[in-house]
């Protein structure tokens, strides 16, 4: 997959698929703005000078470095020079990741266990990422051939070999989940306060209040870690997840109110700005994306 396929899925956000990988080397410097996908996204780090920011953490990439970006999560590259950046890229579907087996075990775990660690980037030991690269290099080997029996198969085989080791990776490496990521304790504590209150009337005064922190220097770091205001990222959080809901089956009309809005009016108007549709049209805009 190449480069123009991948900035398709940027613009709209949407992912048909179950997953799709992409293997990018960048020679030339590029500026990333703050963005967030409504599917999960992991990165295998191969090259560059790169440091990667993922709601309000930043972390310091090295080779062969994997990268979990979750559903909605807020994140973006920085490239500090011209020298090449080149990096796996998987997207996964909510859908794909939520599958259970008849034991209850899901391919998302790998997410879960990075939300409980509070880090989103691994470096497994040699004879774990070698495996999981090789499973990587034959998917990429078979979708060059177009025309093969059961290519599709072959695919689907390959890329859940590499969801099962990757998880079973993460379980067996628990301290591979790494703790270097440099970040302002509050705003970190902030963000996970907001995103667990999301239905609540959140104010800037209330949190500067209840971390004790200044207004104003609140206001100033949390756009440098986010780069969203804090009026943006609830406004942005809520609808993200009444967008979500509202994909799963949940009526609009009830949504709005979920998700902290007192009036549907307001709820529509936000939501057209943000996602680009009403919420009324949003399945069937998605259907024809």
């Amino acid at each position: 997959m190449n480069e123009k396929n991948l900035a398709q899925y940027e613009k709209t956000g949407f992912l048909e698929e179950s997953w799709k990988l992409f293997h990018i080397r960048d020679c030339i410097r590029k500026e990333f703005p703050f963005h967030y996908h409504d599917f999960y996204k992991i990165i295998y780090f191969v090259d560059g000078n790169v440091s990667y920011k993922i709601e309000g953490k930043t972390y310091r990439l090295k080779p062969h470095d994997f990268v979990l970006v979750d559903y909605n999560a807020i994140h973006k590259p920085e490239i500090e020079n011209s020298r090449p950046y080149e990096r796996y890229i998987i997207y996964l579907s909510a859908e794909f990741m939520s599958h259970e087996t008849r034991q209850g075990e899901q391919l998302r775990h790998c997410f879960e266990m990075a939300g409980l660690s509070g880090n989103h980037v691994l470096h497994f030991t040699p004879g774990s990422y070698e495996n999981l690269l090789d499973c990587l290099m034959r998917i990429e080997k078979e979708e060059r051939k177009e025309q093969d029996f059961l290519r599709e198969r072959m695919l689907e085989a390959a890329f859940l070999e590499f969801m099962v080791l990757f998880n079973r990776a993460c379980i067996a490496q628990p301290k591979a989940f790494i703790e270097t990521a440099v970040y302002h304790e509050k705003i970190v504590d902030i963000i996970s306060y907001i995103q667990a209150h999301l239905t609540e009337n959140i104010s800037i005064d209330y949190l500067a209040d209840t971390f004790y922190i200044s207004r104003y220097y609140l206001m100033r770091q949390f756009k440098e870690a986010t780069g969203y205001s804090i009026h943006q990222y609830i406004n942005e959080k809520r609808i993200l997840e009444a967008k979500r809901r509202i994909l799963t089956g949940v009526p609009a009309s009830k949504v709005c109110y979920d998700c902290g809005y007192s009036d549907y009016s307001t709820f529509a108007r936000r939501f057209k700005e943000i996602v680009g549709v009403a919420p009324s049209m949003l399945k069937e805009a998605r259907y024809h994306l």
